[in-house]
């Protein structure tokens, strides 16, 4: 249960609920200074959060996402991220017998594709009785994928 700031307080940060629960209404500001920790379940994540990480993500580490729509059987995305350590990638349409089966690459981040960017794929069945994936050929569906990547 989410506890609700008292409206009958006018301080910005509140302790509520008889002490078990702190509100930081609109335009509080909670200021973690040097020295001082943020712990979740014991685990200091100060550093991730303070370099704009996410939780459950090496300190140092982003996570970029995005919406691409497939052009060829192999495409590259740029990520905005500096290098690409893990991606992966679905269908946001309902794939066809021209593109059925969509994955996501790093590759070497060092050319193939440049650092930062991911390689997304798209195969088709080999024939209508073979689902034997083979690179897609007929991009006239429009179809497009998401992907989430994470990287620094």
């Amino acid at each position: 249960m989410t506890a609700a700031s008292d409206s009958t307080r006018d301080t910005l940060i509140q302790i509520v609920d008889q002490g078990s629960s702190l509100v930081v209404k609109s335009g509080g500001i909670i200021n973690i200074e040097t020295g001082g920790k943020l712990e979740v379940a014991g685990v200091d994540v100060t550093s991730s959060v303070a370099t704009g990480g996410v939780a459950g993500v090496a300190a140092g580490y982003k996570i970029a996402r995005g919406v691409h729509q497939q052009a060829a059987a192999v495409d590259t995305v740029v990520t905005g991220l500096t290098t690409v350590v893990a991606v992966v990638a679905s269908w946001r349409d309902t794939p066809t017998l021209k593109q059925m089966f969509v994955t996501a690459s790093i590759g070497d981040q060092a050319g193939a594709p440049a650092a930062g960017s991911i390689l997304i794929s798209t195969f088709k069945p080999t024939a209508n009785n073979n689902v034997t994936p083979t690179a897609a050929t007929d991009f006239t569906d429009n179809l497009s994928t998401n992907w989430v990547a994470i990287g620094t």
